[in-house]
């Protein structure tokens, strides 16, 4: 918890000092202007009840402190804490070692006590500058306890939640019971277990994905995105109106930033290509989307019927084609010939990708995770065992890696045609 409020400070530190960066590094305004600008952006700059930045020179002068303004001006260079420590000095001495932590006594605006606070300083080394900020260490003990309880709360939910599943998997297999015997209930068991852990751990994993993404990518922008607008707030009351074109158009370029990171989020959790014409459209749009990115030269086949092919396979097979697509892209550095083919034969479905990259050493009964050529792989078997199919890898050092999987062919209803309407194989090539 400590770590990810440590990553928490300098996320806010590093957005801090973009809003100021345009000012800062700007050689054409004067420095008694230039520090004037940015004293008061750090000024304004709040976040939570007691969020805030605070300025010092190099040799202890207060020149920013929002929540102790009358502190601006005095000479804290032997300021001593609660414990004896001069305060002002480790701070400063961390700023000039390039940013680091200071933990020492402080009092919290919101409660008026002196507690323990958790501090981080920079240096802007060309005005002698020191810029800080901090969190409160009793409120991380808060979090913490929060975390407690909602973590024991969500293990009760999942309890319950499992007991029922549980309760469900055996009159599933009590009814089976009455047709099949002991031997092959027992097996039948075991494979509605192992099925309902694959579901769950697929399901989580998508969840720390989408989380991971939102957290990671849109937060950042948007935080960006309004230290920007206040930017262009104290441009317009200065009068500065080019200064506030310039934040203007890089607010945009954020926000622009955003809505694609929002679509490309959007199309992860469900293709609309995939709902409005069907699957071989999609993965065609999957083999485009690939020449435009990497020097590939992609020889696609097709029997399928999109119309007759049930949404949950139809959606399995786009998403392993992703994820192979994207190892290839990812992964296959020398890559230049793709083979992506998807053929419906009598009650199944096959599809073969493959590449004449670099390849790399398979080893089916070992992980792979560690070298990261192995997490994709992992995720198409998962797929692949929810819809009771067999998968194979071939790969080797130099030799590229070809992928194998048959899935039972599951159509949305009763009419006899699954394949092409005139029975032939559809072929396509991209790039070249």
């Amino acid at each position: 918890m400590l770590q990810a409020k440590k990553a928490e400070l300098k996320n806010y530190m590093e957005l801090a000092y973009t809003a100021i960066r345009d000012i800062y590094e700007d050689p054409s305004l004067p420095r008694d202007v230039a520090q004037g600008r940015v004293a008061e952006a750090f000024h304004r700059m709040e976040y939570g009840s007691d969020g805030y930045f605070f300025v010092y020179d190099y040799e202890g002068l207060n020149i920013v402190h929002p929540r102790l303004e009358h502190l601006v001006g005095h000479d804290l260079w032997n300021f001593r804490d609660e414990d004896g420590k001069f305060l002002i000095q480790r701070l400063v001495q961390r700023a000039r070692e390039g940013g680091g932590f200071t933990e020492y006594r402080w009092d919290k605006p919101s409660g008026g006590e002196s507690v323990l606070k958790l501090g981080y300083s920079i240096g802007l080394d060309e005005w002698g500058w020191m810029v800080g900020t901090g969190l409160y260490l009793d409120d991380i003990e808060l979090v913490v306890s929060q975390m407690e309880r909602h973590m024991v709360e969500n293990a009760r939910k999942t309890i319950l939640l499992m007991a029922f599943f549980t309760v469900s998997c055996l009159l599933v297999i009590a009814v089976i019971g009455l047709a099949v015997n002991l031997s092959e209930a027992r097996v039948a068991n075991r494979k509605l277990v192992k099925m309902a852990q694959k579901t769950f751990s697929f399901l989580e994993k998508e969840r720390r994905r989408i989380s991971r993404e939102l957290h990671d990518g849109i937060n950042q922008l948007l935080v960006s995105a309004r230290f920007k607008l206040e930017r262009i707030d104290d441009a317009l009351e200065r009068g500065d109106h080019i200064d506030a074109s310039s934040a203007l158009a890089a607010t945009d370029r954020i926000l622009e930033t955003g809505i694609q990171d929002l679509r490309r989020l959007a199309c992860d959790l469900r293709p609309s290509v995939l709902d409005d014409l069907g699957l071989v459209t999609a993965l065609e749009s999957l083999c485009s989307g690939l020449v435009e990115r990497k020097a590939v030269q992609i020889h696609f086949e097709s029997n399928i019927d999109s119309r007759q092919c049930q949404p949950v396979l139809a959606t399995a097979l786009y998403r392993i084609t992703q994820e192979s697509l994207h190892n290839i892209e990812k992964h296959a550095g020398g890559a230049r010939q793709v083979k992506v083919r998807v053929l419906r034969r009598r009650s199944w479905v096959y599809l073969e990708i493959a590449d004449d990259g670099e390849g790399f050493a398979w080893h089916p009964d070992r992980r792979h995770e560690q070298d990261g050529s192995g997490m994709g792989l992992r995720n198409i078997q998962d797929r692949v065992d929810l819809l009771g199919g067999r998968l194979s890898i071939e790969a080797a050092p130099g030799k590229g890696v070809r992928i194998r999987l048959k899935v039972p062919f599951q159509r949305v209803c009763s009419k006899p045609s699954g394949e092409r309407i005139d029975g032939r194989v559809y072929t396509r090539t991209f790039g070249g």
